[in-house]
């Protein structure tokens, strides 16, 4: 899925009006699976690779594969849990669970391009017949799929949220989806 409905659905999942440092933290747990993504992007800009080569030959190489199976791990987040709770950390808690929700919807809208998201204790992937966006997995359906949750979730936080500054935050993001869906169908049906 993209970041941002990621961060939408989490949202809509964790957050609450009484508690805005919380909900940054929620935003922040919902992104970080996808900061190693944001990182190879930039790097791969910095080294002047064209796109066929940053997606088709370097992502696939170390160290990018072992950071992506770290930050889509079902297992780190499910323990960085785990140890939150019994500890009592709340904030740490919102996190993980923002991340586990992101792992946890990446889980089946990802075919070719799937994560090791049971690193460590595993290489295994799981190859949906769904992606979010590869026309050949069927990705026109996963980003209709992917933008109807993300809107669904925008309107829940706009009701739950009465202030101008965060239903301006949850629009713009909304925004950006359609965007990015609308990008991803141009693609899929010119693919």
């Amino acid at each position: 899925m993209n970041t941002i409905a990621h961060m939408v659905i989490a949202s809509a999942a964790l957050t609450r009006p009484e508690m805005p440092r919380r909900n940054w933290i929620v935003l922040a747990g919902a992104f970080v699976p996808d900061a190693s993504m944001f990182v190879f992007f930039a790097w791969s800009r910095l080294q002047g690779w064209t796109g066929e080569e940053t997606w088709n030959v370097q992502y696939w190489t170390e160290p990018w594969q072992s950071l992506g199976a770290m930050s889509n791990s079902f297992v780190v987040f499910g323990a960085l849990l785990a140890i939150a709770v019994w500890r009592k950390w709340p904030l740490v808690s919102v996190f993980s669970a923002a991340a586990l929700i992101h792992v946890a919807c990446d889980f089946p809208l990802h075919a070719d391009d799937a994560h090791r998201h049971f690193w460590p204790l595993t290489d295994w992937r799981f190859v949906s017949p769904i992606s979010y966006w590869d026309p050949g997995s069927n990705g026109l359906w996963g980003g209709v799929i992917e933008t109807v949750c993300a809107l669904a979730a925008t309107a829940v936080l706009w009701l739950r949220f009465p202030k101008v500054r965060w239903r301006a935050l949850f629009a713009a993001l909304a925004l950006l989806q359609l965007i990015a869906c609308g990008a991803q169908l141009a693609w899929t049906l010119n693919a």
